[in-house]
């Protein structure tokens, strides 16, 4: 259901529309898309797909659902109001008259996202103690039937005038020594964000961890505290090792990972790529893996890439293990990584990272979306 189009339009109003037109027009885009519904503009937004990078609301257009995934900053897509002589525009989106020069101007300008000085740790344990750190859920489906069954959730840093995602700033803190501080922020508001989720729909929750959290003796007890809230269980949570560290002791992660699940928490490991020197790694009590995006991508063309991901499939198996196939960007993805023998799906083709509040949005898109076959 999302739209890579560069401009969708809800309006009814003739002088709106007109004005959207001669705004395209300026700035060379396609032809806007014009739809009347907000529920279908919502689900351009946070459905399967790319998103539309402009979207242009008629005052008064808009439901609560549409306009809280409008203000997302890490939507991808530029959201303006049309407003009329007098109307203001939601808080946090912006109004422009129904002037097809205006329009432009505001469509021009790119309001998300910013930028940090890679050594402002010190703003990242502010941030931290302000409470900025937030997540975005990536939906995962089975690719037997389709099923969600689980979210990932992506650590966002939401400063006042800027927002930044996880490449800006984690590897910022395991540098700094605030890998704990934030792997704790971004496990609080994740599991915040399930007891949301899991309202609509009953999913499991997955999020990174990087090596020195997860070694840490008392990070069952302090999981075991933040679910405590929410009435979830340790079964309702995955944890995910991450890349970013060098595994040096493999019985001090054995132990570790044991220690988890003595607690209900099991572990996946995430991003393993071709040829990745971690395979080893496969031998100690993982939950599953988690095939990086690269990997996945070289599936429809690469035998040695196919090959692995094969061999990965069958010894997970063996082992009981689940195989989640990151970066499923369209049904050729999806096909193969089916074919492989993966159970799971992750990327843009299934939906992207949304807000928690969007995910029942998301799944009346998923349901509706064509089958990855085409039907």
């Amino acid at each position: 259901m999302g739209d890579s189009s560069g401009l969708v339009l809800v309006a009814s109003d003739p002088l709106v529309i007109a004005a959207v037109h001669e705004a395209a027009r300026r700035l060379q885009g396609a032809r806007p898309v014009q739809i009347v519904s907000g529920a279908e503009a919502l689900y351009r937004m946070v459905g399967p797909g790319e998103p539309p990078r402009h979207l242009v609301l008629e005052g008064g257009s808009a439901g609560a659902d549409l306009l809280s995934a409008a203000r997302d900053r890490f939507s991808g897509t530029e959201v303006v109001v049309v407003a009329r002589p007098g109307e203001k525009a939601p808080d946090g989106l912006r109004a422009v008259p129904a002037e097809g020069a205006k329009l432009a101007a505001a469509l021009s300008r790119n309001g998300h996202g910013g930028a940090m000085p890679a050594s402002d740790a010190r703003s990242l344990a502010a941030g931290l103690a302000r409470g900025e750190i937030t997540v975005r859920l990536q939906p995962i489906v089975r690719l037997a039937d389709r099923r969600p069954v689980m979210v990932e959730a992506l650590a966002r840093w939401e400063r006042p005038r800027v927002a930044l995602g996880a490449g800006a700033f984690v590897a910022l803190a395991e540098q700094a020594g605030l890998a704990t501080p934030l792997a704790l922020a971004v496990a609080r508001s994740a599991i915040e964000a399930l007891a949301t989720v899991r309202r609509a729909l009953p999913l499991r929750l997955s999020f990174n961890v990087p090596l020195s959290v997860l070694l840490r003796a008392d990070l069952p007890s302090r999981l075991g505290a933040l679910i405590s809230h929410h009435a979830l269980r340790p079964q309702d949570l995955l944890l995910e090792l991450t890349e970013s560290t060098t595994v040096r002791d493999t019985a001090l992660l054995r132990r570790a990972l044991q220690r988890l699940d003595g607690a209900g928490f099991r572990v996946l490991l995430d991003d393993l790529s071709l040829d990745d020197a971690r395979t080893p790694l496969l031998g100690l009590p993982f939950a599953g893996v988690k095939l990086d995006r690269s990997l996945i991508a070289a599936l429809p063309t690469e035998r040695r890439a196919r090959a692995q991901v094969e061999r990965l499939v069958r010894q997970s198996h063996a082992e009981g293990r689940a195989v989640v196939a990151e970066g499923v960007t369209d049904p050729l993805l999806w096909r193969a990584s089916a074919a492989a023998g993966c159970d799971l799906a992750q990327g843009f083709g299934v939906g992207r990272p949304i807000p928690p509040e969007a995910m029942p949005a998301w799944i009346g898109a998923w349901s509706g979306a064509a089958l990855p076959d085409g039907r």
